[in-house]
């Protein structure tokens, strides 16, 4: 099920909110939530819905495990250091090593069984000069995001940092709707207290409220701004070899702003329906192309994936603690899981490379230039206006840079393969100047807009086939890089009639707009 679709706005969630603010008992309510879930997860397919359950199934029966485990360890360290090692410490340890290590090889092989299926299929199948793949599977929804976070369950439970759990609590820690489809990827130190307090709390109309309007500005994000900008992307990426040098340019411009709403959007609607649940999920964005270097980016993309990383493959193998070249090697290796786990395709393995090896290059030269500071810093210390016109020139500049950097890459993302990616890089070198052709510009001639310039007789001046194209690619920009972000505004909410009705028309004009709307692009991966 989507967020942006009929059946979820005007019927899903809002039974889900009446009876969960009407009824009162906490297992009852844990239950109404869990039976959302599996609906909303099972809407897509039941095939879907039995990998789901069969993945909670298989670890929760090893973190209950795991825990046994550290029980019995914890009744032991009462004793002497002598008693502790009769009665077998080390070998409770070893198991519970043992135990963790098939947990997370089995939900590793089911998502590199679903993940790279099929583009193993596709090679066999070549090699044995077939047209078609002797098979294909669909991707289970959401996949990547479930499996990590139960992974790092089992990792928190094995460190004990965990403690109980009902399997009541962990289906619902899994399945939880907002989430469980397209992330943010959450942990059980941060989600299970909110789960034990689900009864116990009154519905504060000041959160519901705030939480509507930031669903509204994340349903905006996708459904006026991301599938605006994916139409024309779809179109260019249909007919790479017809593209012009600067349709190549603007596509590729187009899919990097795609992208950014498509995915925070979904992470904005998730946080407007925890928020009308009297729940708080991590912030998952964080106005990153306003970054000014690579570093910086990865403090504000997807950050939950980054805490990830960082804390279950970073840290476990050295973090810094073993000199600067394992630093160096350690930090690579995340940035080529992270394509990885992005997709099957070299071209992933490269956007993953690149990104790493421009992470590796910035952190050395910060490293090796200590006195470097930002442009705000520079302006501070110094205090002459040469300095901070300096400043803020070389600040625009590294955000200028950054964000070229992430749109080539971005293109890696997109592409269907290596192959496909170096066409487009040829017509981005070698595509020549032209004006934009009508199959890119033709898509963002929503009927909502056209009929206004046609009223207008707008249509009758020079060049009004770009009016739209360029008008929403300027409102983009600006709030790519000027306005505040969503959970900036929802921080300053204030429930009075000016916020009702931007809630109300943004709303109104995307339930009129859903008929054409795509799934997120995080579902694929």
């Amino acid at each position: 099920m989507l967020f942006q679709s009929y059946i979820f706005i005007l019927l899903f969630f809002p039974l889900c909110l009446l009876g969960f603010w009407g009824l009162k008992r906490q297992k009852l309510l844990q239950l109404w939530l869990i039976a959302f879930s599996l609906w909303f997860y099972g809407a897509a397919s039941p095939y879907y819905l039995l990998l789901l359950l069969g993945s909670i199934a298989w670890n929760y029966a090893f973190f209950r495990a795991i825990e046994r485990g550290i029980g019995r360890v914890t009744e032991r360290v009462s004793g002497s250091a002598m008693e502790r090692a009769e009665y077998g410490m080390e070998r409770d340890s070893s198991r519970k090593r043992l135990l963790l290590g098939i947990g997370i090889a089995g939900n590793l092989a089911l998502l590199c069984f679903f993940k790279y299926f099929n583009a193993i299929s596709a090679g066999w199948s070549q090699m044995k000069g077939l047209e078609d793949p002797i098979l294909q599977l669909a991707l289970p929804l959401g996949i990547s995001f479930f499996t990590f976070q139960q992974i790092g369950f089992l990792a928190d439970a094995y460190k004990g940092e965990v403690g109980a759990c009902s399997l009541r609590e962990y289906v619902l820690f899994v399945s939880f709707f907002p989430y469980v489809s397209s992330g943010p990827i959450v942990n059980a130190q941060e989600m299970l207290p909110q789960y034990r307090q689900i009864g116990r709390q009154r519905l504060d109309w000041a959160k519901f409220s705030g939480g509507l309007y930031l669903f509204a500005l994340g349903l905006s994000k996708k459904v006026l701004l991301a599938d605006t900008f994916g139409k024309a992307v779809d179109a260019g990426y249909g007919n790479v070899a017809g593209l012009s040098g600067t349709d190549a340019w603007l596509v590729m411009l187009f899919y990097t702003l795609q992208l950014y709403f498509d995915f925070s959007g979904y992470c904005d609607m998730g946080r407007g329906i925890a928020h009308m649940l009297g729940m708080e999920l991590p912030v998952n964005f964080d106005s990153p192309y306003k970054a000014s270097n690579i570093i910086e980016f990865w403090k504000r993309w997807h950050i939950t994936l980054n805490r990830f990383l960082r804390k279950y493959v970073y840290i476990p193998l050295g973090g810094n603690r073993k000199g600067t070249t394992r630093m160096y090697l350690n930090l690579f290796i995340v940035f080529l899981v992270s394509g990885i786990w992005h997709g099957a395709g070299w071209n992933f393995v490269l956007w993953g490379a690149l990104h790493g090896a421009l992470y590796l290059v910035t952190r050395a030269w910060q490293r090796r230039q200590p006195w470097q500071q930002c442009a705000a810093d520079v302006h501070v210390h110094s205090g002459t206006k040469k300095s901070g016109v300096f400043s803020a020139v070389q600040h625009v500049l590294c955000v200028a840079l950054t964000f070229l950097f992430l749109n080539f890459t971005w293109m890696l993302f997109r592409s269907a393969n290596l192959s496909q990616a170096g066409e487009f890089i040829g017509r981005l070198i070698g595509g020549g100047f032209a004006a934009p052709s009508v199959q890119i510009t033709e898509t963002f001639n929503l009927e909502e807009f056209w009929y206004v310039i046609k009223i207008l007789h707008l249509d009758r001046l020079p060049g009004s086939e770009l009016y739209l194209c360029f008008g929403f690619l300027a409102v983009a920009l600006w709030l790519v890089f000027f306005a505040r972000n969503a959970g900036e505004r929802e921080k300053s909410f204030e429930p009075n009639g000016k916020t009702m009705f931007v809630t109300a028309f943004l709303m109104i004009w995307c339930v009129v707009s859903l008929s054409g709307v795509s799934s997120f692009l995080y579902y694929r991966f």
